[in-house]
């Protein structure tokens, strides 16, 4: 066993396959049979069952606020329905050098792996096409959105070899808008997309990128935080950054509170835990 095994450090593609047991048959309720470019009509009236909701944002259609949900929320929250037949989810995985660290449990980008598989083997289950891009130091790698278990076996396999690569290779600095501007030019309208990110150096225009996103695709995060991300050590600490030593101390992230503000759905995966299912 190498020094990296079992640390936490290393991708298993024997764990990304075994989350299919995790993800179980899933019944998708409220859909049309009818197909037209692998989507359904909407039925009358508004049709289908409620799918989830997310916040409004300038450009909805204000018809579809929810008025209890936005009521319980204290802002305004918009209703979406079962509309596709087949869902499409793409996977976005970072894997850029900030994601390769960990203070408990697994690295964030094992982490971010982990839940992305998850969401995958949960969308095959039910019926749907995953595809895969990866965000790396020096490019993205892409496989097409495909059904059935053995487009995520290759999904598995090209993140497992993927990460292994992208550990040893030399870090490059880019933004985390850069990569997701190559890819949002490419994706087919009303694909969703599930992003796996700690969200280091988002950089300029990230949060404006994911708001026009979210208006042609549904859009997620996967917001990977390491422990001490969000439950900081107390005291004082010294940190050499280049060849200057300086203290100071931990804070907790506000990553999670800014998403939220901008209106952008997340949900959290802790690095440390043992579960793959972000809470």
């Amino acid at each position: 066993m190498t020094q990296r095994e079992g640390s936490g450090a290393v991708l298993s593609l024997d764990r990304l396959v075994a989350l299919a047991g995790q993800a179980g048959p899933v019944t998708v309720a409220g859909l049309s049979h009818g197909r037209v470019a692998g989507l359904s009509g909407p039925r009358r009236g508004e049709g289908g069952d409620l799918y989830d909701l997310r916040p409004f944002i300038d450009g909805d259609d204000p018809r579809l606020v929810d008025p209890a949900a936005s009521a319980r929320s204290g802002r305004p929250q918009l209703r979406r329905r079962h509309e596709e037949v087949e869902r499409s989810v793409l996977l976005i995985v970072d894997f850029r050098a900030p994601m390769f660290w960990g203070t408990r449990g697994r690295f964030r980008s094992v982490a971010a792996a982990e839940a992305a598989a998850l969401e995958g083997w949960v969308c095959v289950r039910a019926g749907g096409r995953v595809g895969l891009a990866i965000i790396r130091d020096d490019g993205i790698d892409r496989l097409p959105a495909r059904p059935r278990e053995a487009a995520m076996l290759e999904i598995a396999g090209t993140l497992a070899r993927t990460h292994e690569e992208a550990m040893d290779a030399a870090p490059a600095a880019v933004s985390l808008s850069e990569r997701l501007g190559q890819i949002a030019g490419r994706l087919p309208s009303g694909m969703a997309v599930l992003l796996a990110t700690g969200l280091d150096d988002p950089g300029d225009g990230f949060f404006d990128m994911a708001t026009d996103l979210m208006r042609r695709n549904p859009f997620e995060i996967l917001l990977v935080q390491d422990a001490v991300e969000t439950a900081p050590p107390p005291g004082r600490f010294a940190a050499r950054i280049g060849d200057v030593l300086s203290r100071g101390r931990f804070g907790v992230s506000p990553t999670a509170a800014v998403l939220s503000e901008r209106g952008i759905a997340a949900r959290i995966v802790r690095a440390e835990a043992d579960e793959v299912l972000p809470v």
